[in-house]
């Protein structure tokens, strides 16, 4: 048998008749001598809530003396683990605070009103679900999210995109160290497989501490722009580009076509159809392609928001989704506007913004961020208006060709993406936050004084409560699942 609380009892300090009217305000039941109705806050499982009690009696019988608030599941024979509070408001009207129903299924509310010496007794079975109720508004930004994973598309600039054995020589330079020019330092060196393809640290070593925070590979292949910047327009540029870093790799492309020649001359003709070219600069590029063609093929899973969201697409119920990522996911699309920024499948618009965090890097020297991204992306001889496009329509170049420095642009640095968020700490383009946690209180109490004056305005302080922030946390440990698939 259910061991029953005693429970709380609290006593009306004055009789006071009501008109018939307040008991037909919220969910109304019958004893034989009263009539009670009742309001609630929002009930979720495992969230505590109050109930808004009205009692009226009936004709020729005496006003209610005390109630009592109880709940429990009568399929189950247990009840709260909680003894809520009931304090009367004056004219017949009680508020009992501190309710919580901690497990989903079928509950019984239990009202009992004492008056002359007597008790009644009066129950209203309620379901509690484990799914939030989604507005109309809602549930279109949530479908947005997905479907994934996206279906693969070749990269027109790229001649070798989803070629298999493109795959396999990209994969083979991304391990290999004697592509850099001193022969320690590997592509897997900072983007290490086991990490989640980054380093952990908060700004990236390769021969040389630099200035920005290492991005993962993962799902690198659905971004329009490549690098905090956005510098490069192709992802094969992009894999170019730590190779001639003197701080990464320190190669040049003498060095790439060398060891490209000497040590994957079977797995380059292989890839590209032909012997490797005698033009340095022509391997150097190939070798970005190949590079290239690997990245493509890391693709995150799929997670539990993923079986969320296809449910609510099919107009099912997926209860084993948790309240807390329910309750962050309606902060993600609603009050919180992040998926503004962090928007579609990828949960990134691909574009850049001003989020507040300095870009000072040094004393007197600043990071300029897309603005200096887009000087150096005009400049350059590999980008998709260059003469190592495979793209000979240049459609895949319509960014770079319109793309324009201004000067709300300074500072400003990629969107990223959010699938495995939870495996890519720490945060933002420096590495100046450390866990999810900080990201989000970031965004909560965010210092508006550092956004640029004549810059974009969507950013707000959020003002989250603690558990807002926990909840928000929640949301986006539920777009990692384990590492990627390929």
């Amino acid at each position: 048998m259910e061991k029953r609380r005693t429970g709380l009892w609290l006593v009306a300090c004055a009789a006071l008749s009501l008109p018939a009217w307040a008991c037909d305000e919220g969910t109304k039941l019958e004893s034989p001598r009263f009539v009670l109705a009742y309001r609630t806050e929002p009930v979720e499982v495992a969230k505590h809530f109050s109930v808004d009690v009205t009692i009226c009696p009936k004709s020729g019988q005496p006003q209610a003396e005390a109630l009592k608030v109880d709940a429990h599941m009568p399929e189950h024979r247990h009840g709260m683990n909680y003894a809520p509070s009931v304090k009367p408001l004056g004219a017949g009207r009680w508020r009992a605070e501190g309710l919580m129903l901690h497990m989903p299924g079928r509950w019984e509310f239990v009202f009992e009103v004492r008056a002359a010496g007597l008790t009644d007794r009066v129950a209203n079975p309620v379901l509690v679900s484990a799914l939030l109720d989604f507005s109309k508004e809602e549930l279109a930004r949530i479908l947005q999210h997905g479907p994934w994973p996206p279906p693969f598309k070749p990269d027109p600039s790229n001649r070798v995109s989803g070629r298999r054995e493109a795959v396999v020589l990209g994969e083979k330079l991304f391990f290999e160290p004697r592509l850099s020019g001193g022969g320690s330092v590997l592509c897997a060196t900072c983007h290490a497989p086991f990490r989640h393809f980054q380093d952990a640290r908060s700004r990236a070593f390769g021969l040389e501490l630099v200035e920005r925070n290492t991005p993962t590979v993962v799902n690198v292949r659905f971004y329009r722009w490549f690098g905090w910047d956005g510098a490069q327009d192709s992802l094969w540029a992009q894999s170019i580009r730590p190779l001639l870093d003197p701080r990464e790799m320190n190669a040049s492309a003498a060095h790439v076509a060398k060891t490209v020649r000497t040590l994957f001359p079977g797995e380059y003709e292989s890839a590209f159809g032909r012997p490797a070219p005698a033009q340095d600069e022509e391997l150097l590029v190939d070798a970005g392609k190949a590079l290239a063609a690997f990245q493509e093929t890391l693709v995150s899973g799929r997670t539990r928001f993923d079986d969320f969201r296809d449910a609510l697409h099919r107009q099912e119920r997926d209860t084993t989704y948790p309240l807390a990522a329910q309750r962050g996911l309606k902060i993600f699309v609603g009050k919180g506007n992040c998926s503004v920024c962090h928007f579609g499948p990828h949960f990134t618009n691909g574009e850049f913004a001003d989020t507040g965090v300095p870009f000072f890097v040094a004393p007197g020297r600043v990071d300029s961020g897309r603005h200096g991204g887009i000087e150096k992306l005009k400049s350059s001889r590999f980008n998709l208006l260059g003469p190592f496009s495979d793209d000979k329509s240049r459609a895949s170049a319509v960014g770079t060709k319109h793309v324009q420095a201004q000067h709300r642009t300074f500072g400003e640095f990629r969107v990223p993406g959010l699938r495995g968020v939870a495996q890519t700490a720490p945060y933002m383009h420096n590495g100046s936050l450390a866990t999810l946690t900080d990201v989000v209180k970031f965004y909560s109490e965010l210092n508006e004084e550092r956004l640029h004056a004549d810059g974009e305005k969507i950013l707000k302080p959020l003002k989250l409560s603690p558990t807002e922030v926990e909840d928000l946390v929640a949301f986006l440990q539920s777009l990692s699942n384990g590492e990627p698939v390929r």
